[in-house]
Formats: C-alpha cells, structure tokens, sequence
C-alpha cells in the first residue's frame, strides 16, 4: 500500500506520493485547487423578477383606508413624523356630555357620519413636524431642557361654547376646508396665557432654527372630540384593486350660502353644521360643559412629543 511521505522541507500544502518502485511525483494543492478552478464553468447568477408597474415605493393615500381621511400633506421618505401636544383625560360625567352631544348633533345631520375623537383628546402645540431621523433627539432633548428651565405647572379649562373649525391642506394656497373635513370641539379658556407663553418662548424658536413652520400665529387652543367628512360622499371603499364610490345624500337644510372652497379647484362643499345648529346646541349643552369640568380646571404638568409611533412625556418646571 503506497504510503504518503511528509519531508521536512515540505510545506504544509505540498504532498509526496511514493509510487511505481519508488518514484515520487510532487503535486502542489494550491496548483490543483487553481486548475480545478479555471476548468470548473462559472455559475450562472440568477437573475430577480423585474417589477411590476403597478409597484410603488411609498404608502398609496387610499381614503377608502382611513374613513375617508386624506393626507394634508404629501409623504417624503427619509421623513418622520413628530407633532407636540397636551394630553387629556375626561371625567366620565364630562365624557357623557360630549357623547351626548355628538349623538344629538348625528341626529340632525343623518347625511354625514360623525365620528368620535373622545378616546384621544389632546390639544395640538404644532403642526405635524417633518423631521429627519439625525434631527430627533436633538430636538426633543432641546425641547425638554427648555420646558424645565422655563415653564411651570398651570391650570386649564375650556369655555362652554362649542365650535367648529375646517382643516385644510398644507399647500401654500390651500384654502379654509381644503383638507375635507370639519371638526368639533371645545375652546381652552383659562391656560391659554400659559400656552401661548410655551409657544412663543420655547417652540417657536426651537422651530425657527431648523426652518420648520410654526403654528398659527393667533392660535385658538382647543381640543376636537368629533369630525366628519364636508363631503359624505366622496367616501370610498376598495374592492380587489378598483375603488367604488358610495353616494350618500346631503343634509337639505344647509343653506348656499354655508358653502366652504373644495380641495377640487372651482367646486363647493356644504358646511355640515349650520351657524343655527351650534347655536341649539349650546344653548342646551353649555352649563353641562362647564359643570362636568375637573373642579379647578386639569392640572398641566407635562407636555408630550410623539415622533413616528413613539410618545415622549416631557416634564414642565423643575420636577424630579
């Protein structure tokens, strides 16, 4: 049986195999690892499916997704979300009120689906904020410093009217109810001193220094509990990859003049509640507001920022 002979010269890839009465042939591994090589045919990558041309890159604004809500603002990818508010929790005699209101209010207008905000109240400090992922931390940790060195707990309470406001899209010439929908709510009445204090010493300068707009410049603090569509019936559904249209019927009783400039140039929509409408509903709603209130008003001791899917509480004054 040959054997295999190892010499003390031979390196550790090299081999000598004794055969035929004696005689050695020296074989190198790498030469045979590299001759294998040049003879073995390369492999043929394979190539990945092209895509389809109904591929996007980005979410599909589909309101058919969210109620009938659309996007005020377009998405930028590389883009996050941030938006800073005060968060509120109702009693529950308050939150029988508000709920009665919006069933009444459902009542008088069948044409337009009311829906209910009362399980996320808050009162907006900013508008949605588009922030670059390297601009977070920096801001909420400015953000925070700021609330504690220069801010303090105060009380808060709303007026008993209610009101409603229309959003409106964020292009430069978007008009009054260009977002398509209309929003109760209540006004802040004490606490608003306070508010606009936060905004004008803390977050409009935090704002200005990395160029990003700021919120209105006489704002009116207020808290929506409610919202609906100016236009029922602009309501979609999906069905597999079409989108149908569901018709629903306009209140009669609004009147030509209670007309709001559509997000659709030259068209226009019907303001949902009447200027009589709120008017009833007050009269009949107002001492119940003010009466079901905390006693005192809420105590404001924190503010939140929420960045994507993230909730940072931020404390106000010197609190441990």
């Amino acid at each position: 049986m040959p054997l295999v002979d190892y010499d003390s010269s031979s390196s550790e890839d090299e081999l000598q195999v004794s055969r035929n009465g004696g005689s050695r042939r020296r074989t190198t591994l790498k030469s045979v690892d590299v001759a294998q090589a040049i003879q073995r045919p390369a492999k043929r990558q394979k190539t990945l499916p092209s895509l389809p041309d109904t591929f996007e890159s980005g979410p599909k604004d589909d309101s058919s997704l969210h109620q009938g809500r659309k996007r005020t603002r377009r998405y930028v990818d590389g883009e996050y979300n941030a938006h800073v508010y005060l968060s509120l929790d109702l009693p529950t005699s308050m939150r029988r009120v508000s709920e009665d209101i919006l069933s009444e209010l459902q009542d008088e207008i069948p044409g337009h689906k009311i829906h209910s905000l009362l399980s996320n109240l808050h009162i907006s400090l900013t508008h949605p904020l588009p922030l670059r992922r390297h601009q977070i931390e920096s801001f909420r940790n400015q953000l925070s410093n700021c609330l504690r060195s220069q801010s303090s707990n105060f009380k808060l309470s709303f007026a008993s009217d209610l009101k409603v406001y229309y959003n409106r899209s964020q292009n430069n010439d978007a008009e009054e109810g260009s977002g398509g929908r209309a929003f109760l709510a209540l006004r802040v009445g004490a606490g608003a001193k306070e508010l606009n204090e936060i905004l004008d010493k803390i977050i409009h300068p935090l704002l200005g220094v990395i160029h990003l707009p700021t919120y209105h410049e006489n704002p009116e603090f207020h808290t929506s509990f409610g919202w609906t569509l100016l236009d029922p019936s602009t309501v979609s559904t999906s069905i597999g990859q079409k989108e149908s249209k569901v018709e629903l019927p306009l209140n009669k009783e609004i009147q030509e003049e209670d007309t709001l400039e559509s997000p659709v140039k030259g068209s226009k929509l019907a303001r949902p509640f009447s200027d009589d409408l709120l008017e009833r509903i007050n009269n009949k709603f107002a001492k119940d507001i003010i009466k079901k209130q905390p006693k005192g008003g809420w105590e404001i001791d924190t503010v939140n920022f929420k960045v994507a899917k993230e909730i940072h509480i931020l404390k106000l004054g010197n609190q441990l």
